[in-house]
């Protein structure tokens, strides 16, 4: 699994970026200021590639599998980070909550304006955490590479949310392949690519887009 945290907005405070998984957006995320020298706890991490492993031990883990005891298996560790230890992706709002870890939220607000701050920081971090412990647990090499002020590139998408707007509407394992299942009308998805007037949808099959509507 490869994620991929693309800074775009730099301040004298604060970073701000965006977290790709396997090239889709997923969230936003706020780390302390870029320096070229280090001050604890108020630098972010330099770019570069990272492998990523489950931490059990520690304070931090200790509070998390408190907080989330249905969820936690460990925290999402950085490793081999250059002049920094126990780097961790949590969850946090401000400079406040990170010493150059990295926090992820489903809003972000203007650093250039005001003090950084990412938004839905619980909600975000509960939808990445379970996909790349999975990975993990799995035995799959889970990397980050972090790149500063790279815009997205083709293969970074951000999902198109839709909703079904026939009655029915047949879900098919390939287009115009044979039907799997049926999705009512109203039924909201996101969709992850089209081809030739089919659209797949996260739901993992194929529709015929002519019948869904941008939500």
């Amino acid at each position: 699994m490869n994620l991929q945290l693309i800074r775009y907005s730099m301040s004298e405070s604060s970073t701000l970026g965006m977290l790709f998984i396997d090239g889709y957006f997923s969230c936003y995320t706020l780390e302390d200021a870029m320096r070229e020298k280090k001050i604890p706890g108020e630098t972010c991490i330099p770019a570069g590639i990272y492998g990523i492993t489950l931490r059990t031990e520690g304070g931090q883990n200790h509070r998390y599998s408190q907080k989330f005891p249905n969820m936690h298996r460990g925290m999402l560790h950085l490793l081999n980070v250059p002049n920094f230890k126990y780097v961790y992706i949590h969850f946090g709002n401000t400079k406040e909550d990170t010493e150059g870890c990295i926090l992820v939220g489903d809003g972000a607000n203007n650093n250039q304006i005001e003090e950084g701050f990412v938004s839905s920081s619980v909600k975000a971090y509960q939808g990445i955490y379970k996909i790349i412990v999975d990975a993990i647990e799995d035995g799959e090499g889970v990397w980050i590479e972090i790149v500063d002020g790279i815009p997205a590139q083709n293969n970074q998408k951000q999902l198109t949310n839709a909703v079904v707007a026939a009655n029915k509407l047949n879900l098919r394992k390939t287009p115009s392949g044979e039907v799997e299942g049926v999705l009512n009308q109203k039924t909201r998805t996101k969709v992850l690519e089209s081809h030739d007037g089919w659209s797949k949808v996260l739901i993992e099959g194929w529709v015929d887009e002519e019948y869904l509507e941008e939500a």
